[in-house]
Order: structure tokens, then sequence, then C-alpha cells
């Protein structure tokens, strides 16, 4: 493992002779989290998995060390969003299910419900219709 400037730790493919990450490679920073994946001018790119330091997993397609294209993000406490990413946010068609059963599907925006979706409750109670920054709007169903 190669130690880098910011304290993390690096093992993988780098640009030949240099110090840029490039290709295939796992790096470990101080508070534990680690990236394990593709890596392009010294950033995630490509398919990759982080690990956060706490317990967090996002495994998808990165683009210039930010979730962008479709990823699954699973928290420890078991809920989940699995769908498009844009620059780190939850942008396009997405599912976020939680661990009481209830579940949203349906078209984010920078990270906020917006468009249209279908919320589930917990009860199995539903509403289908059109949600503005993570708020129901309108009648819907």
């Amino acid at each position: 493992m190669n130690m880098l400037e910011n304290g993390a730790q690096y093992e993988g493919q780098w640009l030949k002779g240099t110090q840029i990450r490039q290709g295939k490679g796992m790096q470990i920073w101080p508070d534990g989290s680690m990236y394990e994946g593709y890596w392009s001018d010294s950033k995630a790119n490509g398919k990759g998995r982080l690990i956060h330091a706490d317990g967090d997993v996002y495994d998808g397609n990165w683009m210039d060390d930010k979730a962008h294209g479709f990823g699954i993000y699973s928290h420890l406490d078991g809920a989940q969003y699995r769908g498009d990413w844009k620059e780190d946010k939850q942008h396009g068609h997405g599912l976020e299910t939680w661990p009481d059963g209830a579940s949203y599907e349906g078209d984010y925006i920078e990270g906020r419900k917006h468009g249209r979706g279908c919320f589930t409750w917990a009860d199995q109670s539903t509403y289908t219709g059109e949600f503005i920054e993570n708020n129901i709007e309108g009648y819907g169903k």
C-alpha cells in the first residue's frame, strides 16, 4: 500500500511514471472508509464500491469522485435507494425502501422526490401522483 498526501492508503494501478491513480485500485482513508473500483486521473470513475466509515455502502457508477449513473446506496439500518444518480444526488428514476416496509418509486431531481411517483406507507396505503421537492402535490390516487 502506498501512503497518499491526504493520509489515505492506495493499492492498485498507476499511470506509468506518475503518481496518478489510473485503472483498478483500492483506497482506504484514515477514518476507515474504503473505495474499491476504477480510477481515472486519481478520481473514482467507472464502476466501484464505497464503504463509508459508518457502514453505509454505495455500489455503482462514478464520475469524477461522485456517484453518477446507476447505483445502489444501502444504509446500515436497512434503508436503500436503487436508481439513477447525478453528481452525488439521486436524479432520474429510483426506488427507495425503508425497514418498516415503506417505499417510494418514481422521479428524483437533485436528491429530492420530484415529478411522478408512488409512495407506499408501512401500512401499505399508497399515494400515486405528483411530488414537488419531496412533498405530495395535488390529488393523486
